[in-house]
């Protein structure tokens, strides 16, 4: 058999073993170390438009002509390490062709010993990856410019929720001021609609859009701060709100939407008792519902003029439907329906 692979090797002809390595496409190389410094005995022709050397230019030379300044020292003396001891290696290393281009070589070298155990050949065989460290070097890429881009907007996050406090502050500051109850009336809802835009920078910041916003958390808490602010102790909040992530895009009305009709119930539902809101988040086949309910008096969602019109404007705005119907036996029911196609992540 050595026999016939040394004439295989030096004819290229006569013997199937070599008509198969010469034929597959994957690069083939056999070395001999019983010669000195291991050198190259035979390689297939993709051995050959891989490296872009001729049959000449390789045979009679030890393998390491394809390493270069940036070929990984510790993964070639492994590689050597291996061949001292006659053992199977493989290995991922950066190779030259003669043109100085490089590319990635997954090299696997294979100990051929006859059946005394004597070493004949080393048997190797190279497969291009470069592509896939391509692909591997532009996700990493990617990554760090998710990683910046992510680090941005928590800034813009954190720059917007100073803006909006300040805000807040402000009109706070002259709501104290004014000794008109209808511009305190007015700063206050303004106040509300800023804390409630807020609400959206007090969430951690989607570092992708395909993350977006919980709405259930942004309802909860845009409901609780409404409530404190109103300084009301007897107003219960029931939540039943169902997991749903929106878009950063569409969570900007949804919040103000909730504000306007939570406010609104809150103002003209319970103007002289105690009373109970319920808040449902909850999917209807393509549409996602969002539900005020209330235990009042019965009042119109938002009481009429700006704030009806807010509401509707807001609605509309992301192509959502607004319902008010009767509570038996007292209060009414707010139902908010909007295409989850719109707006879920």
């Amino acid at each position: 058999m050595t026999e016939r692979i040394r004439a295989s090797a030096r004819s290229g002809k006569g013997d199937p073993f070599a008509a198969a390595v010469r034929a597959t496409r994957m690069a083939m190389i056999i070395t001999d170390p019983r010669q000195i410094d291991n050198p190259i005995i035979y390689a297939n022709d993709a051995f050959l438009r891989l490296t872009g050397y001729t049959r000449l230019e390789v045979m009679g030379r030890n393998c390491r002509f394809l390493q270069g300044p940036g070929t990984d020292l510790d993964t070639v003396a492994r590689l050597r390490a291996a061949i001292r001891s006659e053992r199977d290696v493989s290995a991922e290393v950066l190779n030259y062709r003669k043109d100085g281009s490089t590319f990635h070589n997954a090299l696997f070298i294979s100990a051929v010993h006859d059946e005394d155990g004597t070493l004949l050949f080393f048997f190797a065989s190279q497969l291009d990856v470069s592509e896939r460290h391509a692909l591997a070097e532009e996700r990493d890429r990617t990554r760090a410019a998710l990683d910046a881009n992510a680090l941005l907007l928590r800034e813009i996050g954190h720059r917007a929720r100073n803006d909006l406090q300040m805000i807040a502050a402000m009109l706070s500051l002259q709501s104290r001021n004014s000794t008109d109850p209808a511009v305190r009336a007015a700063l206050d809802e303004a106040i509300g609609r800023v804390d409630a835009l807020g609400a959206l920078y007090r969430q951690p910041v989607p570092e992708d859009e395909r993350v977006g916003h919980d709405l259930g958390d942004l309802v909860r808490e845009i409901a609780q701060t409404l409530v404190e602010a109103s300084g009301r102790n007897d107003i219960a909040v029931t939540y039943d709100l169902a997991p749903f992530r929106i878009r950063p895009k569409a969570a900007g009305s949804l919040a103000l939407i909730v504000n306007e009709v939570v406010s609104s119930a809150i103002r003209h539902a319970f103007p002289s008792r105690a009373g109970r809101l319920i808040l449902r988040l909850a999917r209807d086949g393509e549409a996602l519902i969002v539900t005020v309910e209330d235990d009042g008096i019965g009042a119109t969602a938002a009481g009429g003029g700006f704030e009806a019109t807010l509401i509707d404007a807001l609605i509309r705005q992301i192509g959502g439907t607004n319902r008010i119907q009767p509570r038996n036996p007292l209060g009414k029911v707010v139902e908010l329906r909007f295409p989850a196609g719109h707006i879920e992540v």
